[in-house]
């Protein structure tokens, strides 16, 4: 049997739909049309107009990037080693999910909640990568990988890390950074700033 646009838009819409749990009513208010006619789109008996066509599309790959968005959260959330996942809002770095590797070291780290902004909490070394991280453009997708050593300051005492990040599109269409940290000793971390490798990134 040979597919129509009409029936390949219909079946993403019934395999959307099945996915999220969404009625009728709910997908058809979201894109802005009765549920009648939406209903006539998703049997395929419709075709939409290309306006109505590529509002619908943006609106299954929305949806794809969200549902691969929250499986990272969740491998990241339940992480037994030292995992973040970051983005820029605004003027701030905002904490998307931290692991519970990370957590296990108590303190500032234990204490640290989904959606809080982060600049300004763990030091100025951290700050100065959180900057060149957003001047790079890390947060606008513009690298591939980027490794940093970086000091953390904390009540308990400075602890130094190694990053290796990668970007991954967010669930609000811009780009969140997935990094892996591993605690290194001080030596390490002079011998890298002394090195000019604190910071080394390959762009896109």
């Amino acid at each position: 049997m040979i597919q129509t646009q009409e029936t390949q838009l219909a079946q993403l819409l019934t395999a959307f739909r099945r996915q999220t749990g969404a009625k009728q009513a709910a997908v058809a208010d979201s894109l802005g049309i009765s549920q009648a006619y939406y209903s006539r789109i998703e049997s395929g008996s419709k075709q939409p107009s290309l306006h109505l066509h590529a509002k619908i599309l943006r609106l299954l790959e929305e949806n794809r990037y969200r549902s691969c968005f929250e499986q990272w959260r969740l491998a990241v959330r339940t992480a037994p080693t030292s995992v973040s996942l970051i983005r820029a809002r605004g003027e701030g770095i905002e904490l998307i999910e931290c692991s519970q590797g990370f957590r296990s070291n108590g303190g500032l780290y234990g204490m640290l909640e989904s959606g809080e902004r982060i600049d300004g909490m763990l030091g100025a070394d951290a700050d100065r990568h959180f900057a060149r991280l957003r001047d790079e453009g890390a947060f606008e997708g513009r690298i591939l990988l980027v490794e940093t050593v970086w000091k953390a300051e904390l009540p308990t005492g400075p602890r130094y890390y190694q990053a290796m990040s990668t970007t991954i599109p967010d669930d609000l269409g811009g780009t969140a950074l997935h990094s892996h940290h591993l605690e290194i000793g001080q030596n390490d971390y002079d011998d890298a700033r002394r090195n000019k490798l604190t910071f080394r990134i390959l762009k896109r």
